[in-house]
């Protein structure tokens, strides 16, 4: 999937310049933008009531792993999360800059454990803690119109410019790179553990997709991320790593959702054995 996904139209935004001479926004600027996407997606979706367990539920991990955080990192980010649900039959979540992180029902109904939510969680909490989207804002101004031109069409100094304009034509659907895509799964790994969750949700949701995908199933979430597979053997290796290296010692037992979904529905279903003979498995003569 692109990053951050967006509805409607952005305002004025004054973004700040870093180092190179290059322009990246503000923390500010993420947490205004945020605020102000956030309203527009709560008033253009079917958003649920705070009284729906699953809305109970996001909010439960999400704040577990905010009281996760150390008190240096609580002081670096000024964040303002918020967690909601969008009742869509879309695969997909996302978090967008500034705080505000959704799921899709479509997404949590294809779940059976707290851990997997969890491990979704980490992975889109890690966008909005390491800035993703306002690197990649910066990385795209640089590849497609160059520091000079934005100067030029503006007219502006050097100490900062207005790129409202700007902002509009790139538009908010923007490709993490997979080196930002790495490090979401390998700090959402860590943010797992120290959170209490186990990590081994977040190898059984990329399962998940990787079977999906394989059906031709309509899967937006990490559609467009590095192979599943690939991950799934990074993430392995890691808790084999951690376990040698005494980091993990036991990792907590998987939790079933404290609500019913399709896919709990489908695990509690038993397997119907047919007496017909099968072919070839001794049922009948070849």
């Amino acid at each position: 999937m692109k990053m951050f996904k967006f509805f409607g139209s952005v305002s004025v935004f004054t973004f700040v310049v870093v180092s190179n001479a290059q322009f990246k926004p503000s923390k500010a600027d993420q947490i205004k933008a945020g605020k102000e996407y956030a309203i527009k997606i709560r008033k253009e979706n079917k958003v649920l009531p705070d009284t729906d367990p699953r809305v109970r539920l996001l909010r439960l991990v999400g704040q577990r792993y905010l009281n996760a955080r150390t008190p240096e990192e609580i002081k670096k980010e000024p964040w303002e999360f918020t967690f909601d649900v969008i009742d869509s039959k879309e695969v997909n979540a996302f978090a967008i800059p500034g705080g505000p992180v959704f799921f899709f029902t479509g997404l949590i109904d294809k779940l059976t454990t707290v851990d997997e939510i969890a491990g979704i969680m980490g992975h889109e909490l890690t966008h909005v803690r390491r800035e993703h989207w306002a690197s990649a804002v910066n990385a795209q101004q640089t590849r497609s119109l160059g520091i000079i031109a934005l100067g030029t069409i503006f007219g502006v100094g050097k100490k900062g410019m207005d790129l409202a304009q700007i902002v509009n034509e790139i538009g908010f659907n923007l490709e993490a790179s997979r080196g930002q895509e790495k490090e979401a799964d390998q700090y959402g790994f860590d943010f797992d553990l120290k959170a209490g969750y186990n990590p081994e949700g977040m190898i059984s949701v990329f399962e998940l997709f990787r079977k999906l995908k394989g059906g031709g199933g309509n899967v937006e979430f990490l559609s467009t991320h590095p192979d599943d597979k690939n991950r799934i053997n990074a993430l392995t290796k890691k808790i084999d790593d951690y376990k040698k290296k005494g980091l993990i010692v036991k990792l907590p037992p998987l939790t079933p959702l404290p609500f019913e979904t399709t896919a709990t529905k489908a695990a509690k279903q038993p397997i119907i054995k047919s007496s017909a003979p099968v072919k070839g498995l001794g049922g009948t003569k070849e």
